[in-house]
């Protein structure tokens, strides 16, 4: 159903009008595969069981439900031959690259079906575009059956070892992009769903560095520089060397700005960089302007976009621009897309709806109408829903147990809260005593100090005095922990609590005081 829910989106109904999708017939079909398409579009459709019932009343399983969909695929697929290349919302790299692949396609048919000649002259133009915009896998496929052709069929010496030439420059450069691409990969399957440092993947960064430095003597390309760029800024930000990686992200920024044609995706990268950097850095203004020129690079709606929405939300919330982060908590949970992202990223906006739920609750986020009441998130189910980064004990964990501590105490669910305590103490004696948890220790170790302080704030202060100065001895421009971990600062979360204790511990005192008036007594 995912498949079908995507390529539905891609293919508007505005793209599709001059194709013969739904041409009626006798059986009905094409009019049951137009309301299936239009159902997709407006998200009548979320499952197979729901798709079937509504034309077959029957399960996902049925045969006659199977052979419609599969119809419906089919017509979506050949329709994306007939996208409209020349939208303006397509950059220049992407308008070539749409339109390369497309030819490149029809000409392995042509010469298929042995029109060589038309297959030939599509190969012409897509090897002069491929190695302007550097498609190294078109022009080494190219090159390879070029060299083929005029060895075999033209007998044509000049042009054989012309193309031979060229296919042996662009194997070696396919190669190169071909092992960076492979060390990427390994560093990130690590890293998608935990967010631990890990001393293992630094280690791994470092060793595959040095070896695409090396490479980069004698191949270069788009790909292989992206690839060694990404796997470098790995290598620095997991050494937590922020300043180091904006002189990464600036370096990187001059060689992309220097093509010949603009290349969105490692500019949209390095300023997305560019701002987690200056979030940890605590250099706002720096990660505004970073933040304005990610946004003019980026096409709303693509991975991209989602992943810049994550750092700009951050961003607000480390600013204390708690109004700001939860505009685009609704921006991106509202787009037609999020439904199509990855559960990881999900369960990560997941944590994010958790804090800003409990803004909404403590009074710092003013919520849209409706969206404040108590019905709107549950406790439990947000737990469920975060199965991922429950396991990431030393990681993206660690925001979820403060969170549910913070709205535990907050719903004055003081029973709950003491008997979290000895778990939770056991939880940072087993995973958070290493130097790259150390800011969250001491945090969690404040936090446990509420209930044993009776909620009180002045007994709360006294008892969380050595853990503050502990935590401000190690700020978070130069914590040793993945940037993601504290949703919001520690110091910041901390003024909070203090700051909602208070208020509680001034409506006890009024309350006493009220009824003390009405002459009821009152137990402490």
């Amino acid at each position: 159903m995912k498949a079908l829910q995507e390529l539905s989106f891609i293919l508007t109904k505005g793209k599709l009008k001059a194709v013969d999708l739904f041409k009626t017939k006798a059986d009905g079909q094409p009019q049951k595969l137009k309301t299936f398409y239009e159902g997709l579009l407006q998200n009548r459709f979320q499952t197979d069981e729901e798709a079937a019932a509504f034309f077959f009343g029957s399960d996902s399983g049925d045969q006659a439900y199977q052979k419609l969909k599969a119809s419906l695929k089919s017509r979506l697929v050949n329709a994306l031959f007939l996208i409209d290349l020349k939208q303006p919302s397509y950059n220049e790299r992407q308008k070539a690259y749409y339109e390369c692949y497309k030819d490149w396609a029809a000409a392995k048919i042509l010469i298929g079906k042995d029109a060589r000649a038309a297959g030939f002259s599509l190969y012409l133009k897509v090897l002069k575009i491929a190695k302007k915009y550097e498609f190294t896998d078109l022009v080494l496929d190219i090159a390879r059956t070029l060299c083929l052709h005029y060895a075999t069929r033209e007998g044509d010496l000049k042009k054989y070892e012309q193309y031979r030439e060229l296919y042996q420059t662009y194997e070696q450069l396919y190669m190169a992009e071909a092992k960076a691409e492979v060390f990427y990969a390994d560093l990130v399957a690590r890293y998608v769903n935990s967010k631990a440092a890990q001393a293992e993947i630094r280690e791994k960064a470092g060793e595959y560095f040095q070896v695409l430095k090396s490479l980069l003597e004698t191949s270069d390309s788009y790909a292989l520089r992206l690839c060694t760029m990404m796997i470098q800024l790995i290598y620095v930000t997991s050494n937590h060397d922020y300043r180091s990686a904006i002189e990464v992200c600036e370096t990187y920024i001059a060689y992309f700005e220097a093509k010949e044609y603009v290349a969105n995706i490692p500019l949209q990268i390095c300023y997305y960089q560019l701002l987690v950097c200056f979030t940890q850095l605590k250099e706002f203004e720096k990660g505004k302007h970073a933040a304005l020129k990610c946004l003019g690079s980026l096409d709303e709606g693509s991975f991209n976009w989602f992943k810049y929405q994550e750092q700009y939300f951050l961003l607000s919330m480390h600013t204390r621009n708690y109004q700001e982060a939860y505009r685009i908590f609704l921006e991106t949970q509202e787009h037609s897309k999020y439904k199509y992202l990855p559960s990881n990223v999900h369960e990560y906006w997941k944590i994010f709806e958790a804090y800003v739920y409990y803004l909404i609750e403590i009074q710092k986020i003013t919520p849209r109408p409706g969206d404040g009441k108590s019905n709107r998130f549950k406790l439990n189910k947000f737990l469920n829903d975060t199965p991922i980064f429950s396991k990431d004990k030393r990681g993206l964990n660690i925001p979820i147990l403060i969170v549910q501590i913070l709205l535990l105490i907050h719903y004055k669910k003081h029973d709950a809260a003491m008997g979290r305590i000895e778990s939770i103490e056991k939880y940072c004696s087993r995973y958070l005593r290493q130097g790259d948890t150390f800011r969250s220790n001491c945090f969690i170790k404040m936090l446990l100090q509420i209930p044993k302080s009776k909620f009180q704030t002045k007994s709360l202060i006294r008892k969380t005095e050595k853990l503050v100065e502990l935590l401000k001895s190690v700020p978070l421009e130069s914590a040793r922990q993945t940037s993601e971990i504290e949703i919001i600062p520690y110091e910041d979360l901390w003024a909070l609590v203090l700051d909602t204790t208070s208020k509680n511990n001034r409506k006890i005192r009024t309350l006493k005081v009220a009824m003390q008036n009405r002459g009821v007594s009152f137990l402490t």
